[in-house]
Order: structure tokens, then sequence, then C-alpha cells
């Protein structure tokens, strides 16, 4: 080759970006660089091999053959240099590592200080992020985060491994004027009172239309809230019905005063919280985390559920797979 100088990891960790990723922008943005760096790192790169490796035209952007084996090289390498990074930690700081999680918020309301606890004397510095499901999954794909506990597996990126926790079951929470009549079901609430629904834009919103599929209901959609607090405050205070999880429910027993939690569909519906964080990095901790999630559910915040409702115990447990779709 004309050019013998070697390809630097920081460069490939910038094709592999590029690899997933729709455009160059979008590559970017995960990255957290300009749009020109990456260019400007591909053409290098294009350079080194005396080879075209991305179709940047197309859209989305399209790898040649030349590209395809790289984009394999450079996650074999990457994988292989932060299990490196992990294993000289281990070995340095007696066998503990830093770690920074994501954690959804309600997750976090009740099992975040059980998995400090649990999980901090494993690690030389454990950083704890909470919040929504997109700008937490945005952090993963940046690398601001280690490894995420989510309730969306983030399927659409293969690069990504997933440590499935819990289920979560859905459930019907029900002023309970409208619930002492015995033929209230989701139909006849569906028809007659207002629904007070999560934001659309957030996974559990989008999870609340998908059951409404399922059950083949119309929603008389009375307002959209962006918390399970707010949301069950405008239950209790009768302004409509709406769905909820178990998990959701737990920290709040003095806004169930009022409200009654019925079943959904038998439990037929449940989100399913899962462990997601790159592959092959962090050697068997993503497995160890995963454990001490389901431990804590099942230890601590399902027994937490049989005061709101004695049948959820049997619907939430904790998993080691995805069920079927």
């Amino acid at each position: 080759m004309k050019n013998n100088k070697n390809i630097e990891i920081s460069a490939l960790r910038v094709f592999a970006a590029v690899a997933e990723a729709e455009s160059l922008t979008q590559a970017a943005e995960r990255l957290g660089i300009t749009q020109s760096a990456v260019s400007q790192t591909i053409k290098q790169l294009e350079l080194h091999a005396e080879t075209q490796l991305v179709v940047t035209r197309s859209r989305p952007i399209k790898l040649t053959p030349s590209g395809q084996v790289l984009k394999g090289y450079a996650e074999s390498i990457i994988n292989d240099t932060q299990r490196m990074l992990v294993d000289m930690r281990k070995v340095t700081k007696g066998g503990s590592l830093p770690l920074s999680v994501g954690m959804i918020d309600s997750f976090c309301d009740v099992a975040g200080l059980q998995f400090m606890q649990k999980v901090k004397p494993f690690t030389s510095k454990l950083a704890l992020r909470t919040g929504l499901v997109s700008p937490l999954t945005q952090a993963l794909l940046n690398r601001d985060l280690d490894m995420l506990i989510t309730s969306d597996p983030i399927d659409e990126h293969p690069e990504l491994q997933r440590y499935p926790i819990l289920r979560d079951p859905f459930v019907m929470i029900v002023p309970e004027q409208f619930s002492q009549s015995g033929k209230v079901g989701c139909e006849w609430l569906a028809d007659n009172v207002p629904f007070v629904r999560y934001n659309r834009q957030s996974r559990l919103g989008a999870l609340s239309d998908l059951i409404a599929r399922r059950l083949n209901i119309e929603l008389n959609i009375n307002c959209e809230l962006d918390s399970t607090q707010t949301l069950l405050r405008f239950v209790q205070s009768a302004q409509g019905w709406g769905f909820a999880t178990g998990l959701c429910l737990v920290p709040y027993p003095e806004l169930l005063q009022g409200v009654t939690v019925m079943q959904l569909a038998k439990g037929a519906n449940a989100r399913h919280l899962t462990l997601v964080c790159r592959k092959d990095e962090l050697g068997d901790w993503p497995e160890q985390i995963a454990n001490i999630c389901r431990s804590i559910y099942t230890e601590e915040i399902v027994p937490e559920m049989a005061p709101i409702a004695p049948w959820l115990s049997q619907q939430a447990y904790s998993i080691t797979q995805m069920p079927a779709i």
C-alpha cells in the first residue's frame, strides 16, 4: 500500500457508528461530533484502504463489499479493546470497575436505592442516570451509558445485547364511582368514560395505544399526561379512567384511595423491562446486574403489589427470556 500508516481505533469507532446509521449526520449525533469530522474520518479510511467503503449518497447509507469487510473487523477490534480495558481495570482495582447505568423512572422510583446499595460495593464508581426512555436510549447509543434498564429493547440496533429482567402487567385504574357496577369492563368504560392517558410520545403511551388496538376499543382521550403521579390524581378526581402498570402504582398508595385497580384482559398485556448494553464489552457484569434487578423485583417489589390487588403478584414476575410475540 502507498499509505502504510496504522488505522486508529477511534477511526474504527466512527466507521462502526456510520455502518449502523442511516446518514453521516445521524452517526455524528450518536458520537457527539460534527458531521464534517465523520466525513473526514471516512475519507481517511478510504485513503488507507485505497478503495471506497461507504456509499454516502444512498439513503440509508450503504457499505461497499470492502466496507462490509471492514465493519466485521472494526466490531471485533472495538469489542476486544473494551474487554482488554475491563480486564485491566479488574486487575488494577481489585476486580471493580466504574459503571454508568441508565434506569427508567418507573423502575428507579421503587428499586433505585436497593440497586445502588447492592451494585455500588462491586464497582470503583457507580453513576446512575434516570429519566424517560427516549433520552436514555440516546445516551446509551452515544456511549454516555454503559448499560440501560428500559422498557424498550431497542431491537432496531442489532449491535446491542439484551438481558430480560421482569414482566410488568398492565391494569385498568378506574374511579370507584364507575367501578361499583359489576358490568364495568374496558368496553363499557371506553364507550362511557373519558380516557386519561400517558403522553403518546412516551413508551407507556405507545403501549396503551397497542393495547387498545388489541382490545378493539376506541378510547375517548380526555388528556395526555407525562407522569404516573399526575395520571393517578386525575383518575382519583374522577376525570377519567386509564391504563397503568403494577410497577408504576407501587410508589403511590395514597393516590389509589378512591381508585379501583382492575384486571385488564386477565393479565394478558404487560411491558417487559430489559437490561441493554453493547455486546461483549463488560464481561459477565450485565448478567450479574440483571440478576440483581430480578432479585429486587421478586423479593422486594412484587410483594408490595399484593395490597394493591392480590392477583398482581401472579402476573408480575422476573424473566430471563423475552416472551414470543
